[in-house]
Formats: C-alpha cells, structure tokens, sequence
C-alpha cells in the first residue's frame, strides 16, 4: 500500500509540475489567450474547434475540459487547468472587476489556503476507491489550513477502512482552492439577502419570448434539445430544458435545469447574469412583453414563479422545492459531518480490527513456529524412519536380484536347448516340406511335358499330314500341268492336222470334180480323216476344260494355304528369319533415315525423314506412274540428287513390286518372301521353315 501512495504521490506532483508549466508558458506569452478586450480564444483546442469566447466563457470551458471531460486526454486537461489558473490570476483590471461578481475571495488570504475539492476520489484498484478527507485546523501562526487523510471503501464488502497518511505528509499544508466552498461564497457575495431570500431547488432558469408560430391549430416552436445543444456548447452545462405547453400549443416559455450541486448553481446564475447583462433578464421581459420582440429573455426560478397558477408554477412545485442558500448549505454541512463522522467512525473501527488483527497475526506466529517446529521433528523422523526402511528393502532387493539371475540362468540354458530343437524340427519340416514341393512341382512339370507331347505330337501329325496333303497336290499340280501341256501340244498338233487336210480337201476338191474316181477316193479318205480329227480336237476341249477347272481349283487351294502362312508369319520379327512376310510396294525407312540425320541436324532428323518417305509414298501409289522406271526422269533423278543411291534404290525397288504384284491397285500388298534369296517364297519352303521352326521349339521345350 506504502509503494501505491507513493506512486499516486508521484502522479499528483507531476501532473501539479505541468499544469504550472503550462501556466508559465501561457504567462510568459508563448501562448495567447486574449484576442481584444472582451474576447478569447482556447490555444489548446483544435483548429476546427476553436471559436471566440467571454471571460466567463473560456473559464467554464477550462474548468470544464480540466475536472470533468471523459474524452480529454490526461495532457489536454492539464492544459486547461494550467489555462484556468492564468485566467484567475492573470488578466487586467476589467477582467478583475468582471471576475468579482462571482469569486469576491480572490484576495482573501485565508480562502486561498484551500484548493482540495470537497471528498475527491482516486481510483486505487478495481474493488477500492479512496476519498481524501479534509479536516481544517489553525496553525502556530493562526493560519488555516487542512490535513489530509485517506479513507478506503470497499466497494465488496460495503465497509471503509482509514488510514492516516505519513508522517510527512500529515502536517503538510495543502494550498489549493476548495469548489464547493467557492461557489457557496460566490452565492452569498452575488445575491446579499440570498441566506433569506427562498429559491428553488434543484436550480432552474426561465426562459421566456420562445418565438412559436401557428400550425394546425396549435401553437409550436424549438424542442428542448436543440435549445440544450445550443447553451451547452457555450459552456452553462444545462440537464435539461422543458418547454411548457398547454391545450393552444406551445406557450412561448421553457424550463432549463441544472445540476444540484454549487457548479451547477454557478451555471445557473452564470447564464441568468448573461440575459441579464444583455437587459433580457425578468424586468426586462415584464417591460418589453407587449413590444412584440423575438429574443429571449431569462431569469432565476423563486418563490413568484414557483407559486404561480399557470403550467410554469405546477411543473416547478412538481419537480422543486423552494429553499433558501443558508438551508441548502446547512443540508450540505450535515451531510458533510455525516459522512465525516461515518468515516471517523469507520476509522476507529478499522484501527481497532487492525490491532486485533495485528494481536492474532501474533498469536498466529507463534502457533505457527510451534507447529513448525513439530513438523520438523516429525519430518526427522519419517526420514530416519525411510532411511531404515530403504537400507531393508535394498537388502531385500540384493537376495531376491540374486535367485532373479539364477533362475534366469536356468531359463536361458532351457530357452537355448528348445530353441535347437524347434530348429531341427523345422528343418525336418522344412526338407519335408521342400521334397514334397520338389515332388509335386515334378509330377506337375511331368503332366504339363505329356500334354505338350500329346499337342506336339497332334500338331506334328496334323502338320505331317498338311504337309503331305500340299505335297501331293502339288506334285498332282505338276502332273496335271505336264498332262496339260501334253494336251496342249496335242491338241495344237491335232488343229494343225485339220487345218492341212482341210487345205487338202481344198485342193482335192477341184479334182474329184473333174470326175477322177481316185482323186473323189482320196477326197473321202481325208473327209474320213479330217471328221475323225475334229472330234478328236472336240473331246480335248472337253478335257482341256475339265482340267482348266481343277486347276482353279487347286489354285485357290494354294492361296489359301499361303494366305494361311501370311497371317501365321506376319507378327514374326524379320530380322534373322529367312522366311517371312513382306510387305510388297513399301518403302524402306531406313536409307531415309540415314540420309536425313547426314543431312539435317539429328533433332529434325526423323520428322523430315517422315516427310519426305509419307510424299513419295503418296507418289509412287499414283496410278499415273508408268509401269516402266525411266532412271532419266526428273523426279528420279533429283531424288537420286538430293539424298542419295540407297533412298533410289528404295523407291525404284518399291516401285517395281507395285508395278509387279498389284499395278491395278497401287497399295502395299502382304507376301511370303525368302530373304536370304530376295524373292517371293515358294509354298515349299514356307511349310519347310515352319517345320524347322516347330522342331527347334520342341527341343527347347523338352
């Protein structure tokens, strides 16, 4: 508690250092204040804040920003203060004269002795706020002066604890006005008979003259707010204005209410003074009434208006009551002594707690060494206790760690001996095991082999007897061929007999005319012959027909055996077959690519290869191409030019199996092909290959 007195002690003197600071600034001129004779100007407000004020004005607006703004940071009311403290003590001589109207204890030497407000409050912590108490004594010197002592409430607990301050701070004289007590004086030095003359209270002003105007029926004017908006940014601080209406409408007068307290008491008169300093106070509302004028008028609410029979009269005796200054003071002391002697009494209270606190704190400390000191003999103890207790378990731990190695021994050597027996076991199970995969996967292998056996041996016999089959009928085929060209030669033979002895019938027949009978016997004779010949020629047409069906036939047989072999052969790489399929009028690719990469660089290598081999493909399926290769033509020759002998070499060679194999049809066509020999192959070889081919496979196989 000692260090937050301190650091509050602290705040208080430099928030004292700066106010007085900025006073100093303001007196020495580096700030001002003072426009003309009769207005001033805030030098700490903003720019679009600022505006020109009365004396009055700027000190309310300084008393206010520097005690009662919520807003205001802690250096702009310290700046207002300091502003306030250079208004009160220094200005000129109007100035002063206009200041003793409401503080006539400027000068008063005892009065300036005082300047701790009536029971401030400092907030000390969430739960805790501090009020200073202000007790007045008379010094060696006779002076008066005050004490000050600090008072906690506790906001929890409802209670309030007090405490004395320091010894260094308890006998100092604190300098500083006292509000309260200033505006109770101002009240007595403004209005002489106000201690007998009844006001009311809470303090209240009339305005009169509101200007209204007729609407509907009904009379209306200014609301209370934009009136209370307008007189608080001059500063007067108004609660409240109540304009006063009746059944006609609004009656032209209002209402304003201030604060209960003595500032609001100095506001209230403060605004009165103003109208009235500007003749619009209450005679001069009761003489220029009936001129019809549209400014206000005002004057503080007493014992006339609150006993008047209007609407003005019933909302005062409602909401006021009428007093006099003296009363009010007096209820305001007796509260003050209540509160004191509440507080006092709390003090004593709290004084006497804190003794027997202090009695019990004592009594407390000495049960406590007692009970530590127990403690610590039985914390001695338990330790000698477990000392002893833990050198038996060790002991206990050795034996029991001992038969523990032992025994673990024994396992060991069990684990060790069941361990090569489950070892030989599964070794036992494992060749077990192995045998009998290696048998099965015999036995397995063994009927796989035998149905391959069986395959083979079916595909060897069904290929034996194709083989034989294509034998015989091709040999039957070369028979038939040679009969045919026996025939052949027959029949030729035979149709050049008839065509000699019809030339001899021919010449014959002139002479057996002529009437000799030997030449008409020799004209019969080859008649005889040549019929005999014509039917000879007929029954070999019939056969030369016969044979030229079977031919077909056995044709289309053999086509179908080679088409057989084609697409059996095709899917075979070529590479070291000598037997195989080829596609007949395809360009080779490979002198293509080569002269591309010697030609072009290798990443464009394949892509104008691919070009050029996809344009002469197209080239040489054009059917207009003669059949015959003329090596002086142009096109031949540019290739030959241009990329080379083996690119020549590729396309006369395609050209040439196109022309060959399939001239009407200008397309690749598939074909069995002998390469070690370079041309078509033989149906012989082609079935010899796939015999040799089947066996070499039934070796490996095997």
């Amino acid at each position: 508690m000692s260090s937050r007195r301190e650091k509050r002690r602290d705040r208080d003197s430099e928030r004292e250092d700066n106010i007085y600071r900025y006073y100093r600034d303001l007196k020495d001129g580096r700030d001002r204040v003072k426009v003309s004779d009769q207005i001033y100007e805030c030098p700490y407000c903003r720019e679009y804040e600022k505006k020109e004020y009365t004396y009055l004005q700027i000190l309310n607006h300084a008393s206010r920003v520097g005690t009662k703004s919520k807003t205001a940071s802690s250096r702009s009311r310290e700046r207002h203060l300091g502003l306030e403290m250079y208004l009160k003590r220094c200005f000129d001589k109007t100035d002063k004269t206009l200041r003793s109207r409401t503080d006539p204890y400027e000068n008063d030497n005892d009065h300036k002795q005082f300047a701790l407000p009536s029971l401030p409050t400092d907030s000390v912590d969430n739960n805790t706020v501090v009020a200073h108490r202000a007790e007045r004594y008379k010094n060696d010197n006779g002076q008066k002066q005050i004490m000050v002592s600090s008072v906690r409430t506790e906001s929890m607990g409802y209670s309030f604890v007090a405490s004395r301050e320091s010894k260094e701070s308890a006998g100092r004289p604190i300098k500083h006005d006292l509000p309260s007590h200033t505006h109770k004086r101002r009240a007595e030095n403004m209005k002489p008979e106000a201690s007998e003359e009844l006001i009311v209270y809470p303090w209240m002003v009339i305005i009169a003259n509101i200007p209204v105007e007729l609407k509907d029926g009904r009379y209306v004017g200014d609301s209370g707010r934009k009136l209370k908006d307008e007189w608080t940014l001059q500063g007067y601080q108004p609660i409240k204005v109540h304009p006063l209406w009746n059944y006609k409408g609004h009656t032209g007068f209002a209402i304003v209410e201030f604060n209960k307290d003595w500032t609001g008491f100095d506001n209230a008169m403060t605004f009165a003074k103003k109208f009235e300093m500007d003749c619009h106070g209450k005679k001069d509302w009761q003489r220029a009434r009936e001129k019809g004028e549209q400014k206000l008028y005002a004057w503080i609410a007493r014992e006339e208006e609150y006993h008047r029979k209007d609407k003005m009269g019933e909302y005062l005796r409602k909401n006021a009551d009428l007093k006099t200054i003296s009363e009010i003071e007096k209820e305001d002391k007796i509260k003050e002594a209540r509160l004191m002697c509440n507080l006092t009494n709390s003090l004593d209270m709290k004084e006497k707690q804190c003794e027997e606190i202090k009695k019990n704190i004592s009594k407390t400390e000495a049960s406590f060494s007692n009970v530590m000191r127990q403690k610590e003999d039985m914390i001695k103890a338990y330790n000698e206790e477990q000392e002893m207790s833990r050198k038996q378990q060790c002991k206990e731990i050795e034996i029991i760690y001992r038969e523990h190695e032992r025994t673990k021994l024994m396992l060991e050597a069990k684990r060790e001996e069941l361990r090569l027996y489950e070892m030989g076991l599964r070794a036992r199970e494992y060749l077990n095991e192995s045998e009998r995969r290696r048998l099965d996967h015999l036995k397995e292998k063994k009927e796989k082999n035998e149905k391959a056996i069986m395959v083979q041996k079916k595909a060897e016999e069904s290929m034996m007897k194709l083989a034989e089959s294509h034998r015989k009928e091709k040999h039957q085929l070369y028979q038939r061929i040679i009969e045919l060209q026996k025939k052949l030669d027959d029949k030729q033979q035979l149709e050049l007999d008839i065509e000699q002895l019809r030339g001899a019938v021919e010449v014959m027949r002139p002479i057996s005319d002529g009437g000799d009978a030997e030449a008409q016997k020799k004209m019969e004779s080859l008649e005889e012959n040549l019929k005999e010949k014509e039917e000879d020629l007929e029954s070999l047409e019939e056969l030369n027909q016969a044979l030229i069906v079977k031919e077909k036939k056995a044709s289309d047989e053999l086509q179908d055996a080679r088409k057989e072999l084609i697409s059996g052969l095709k899917d075979r790489p070529i590479s070291t077959a000598s037997v195989g399929v080829k596609r007949l009028g395809d360009l080779d690719h490979k002198p293509f690519v080569s002269a591309a990469k010697m030609k072009y660089p290798a990443a464009e290598a394949e892509e104008k290869a691919g070009e050029f081999i996809s344009l002469m493909d197209s080239k040489i399926r054009e059917v207009s191409i003669s059949g015959v290769i003329n090596e002086e033509d142009d096109g031949i020759k540019a290739i030959k030019n241009e990329w080379g002998d083996e690119v020549y070499k590729s396309v006369v060679t395609a050209l040439r199996e196109l022309n060959e194999y399939n001239p009407a049809g200008r397309c690749p066509v598939p074909e069995l092909w002998n390469f070690k020999a370079g041309r078509r192959a033989t149906l012989s070889e082609s079935v010899e290959f796939i015999l040799r081919l089947w066996k070499t496979n039934k070796r490996k196989r095997t």
